[in-house]
């Protein structure tokens, strides 16, 4: 049976369609964290992979809706994008992955203390 390469991996017949995928967008979004000087993220062997892509997504998303679609200037994404650099729990990432691209500014200011280290070496 042929698997279609349209659509979500969860969608697809076969279980294994994913891998190769998910293995492409662990390494985009690592090349993307370094290239932006994201920290690495705090979670588990699965969470911080997964963390990564979802900040990895976020981001590029409130770009898009925030700078380019919308009225926020480079100089303002900037101070958005230093905030999201603080936000090192990979939890917290994954836990944002559905909301919407224009609302991460406000997602980041009510992030806990939990959700930013007090020591940070990337600073």
């Amino acid at each position: 049976m042929q698997v279609s390469q349209h659509g979500p991996c969860h969608k697809r017949r076969d279980p294994t369609a994913c891998v190769g995928s998910r293995a492409e967008e662990r390494v985009e979004s690592e090349a993307w964290s370094q290239q932006w000087r994201m920290p690495p993220l705090e979670g588990t062997e699965r969470a911080a992979p997964w963390g990564a892509r979802c900040r990895h997504q976020i981001l590029a998303a409130a770009y898009t809706a925030l700078v380019v679609e919308g009225d926020t200037s480079e100089t303002e994404w900037e101070e958005i994008e230093e905030s999201a650099r603080t936000s090192t729990r990979a939890g917290w990432w994954i836990d944002q992955r559905s909301s919407e691209p224009d609302d991460l500014p406000e997602l980041l200011q009510a992030a806990t203390d939990a959700d930013r280290p007090n020591e940070n070496p990337y600073f």
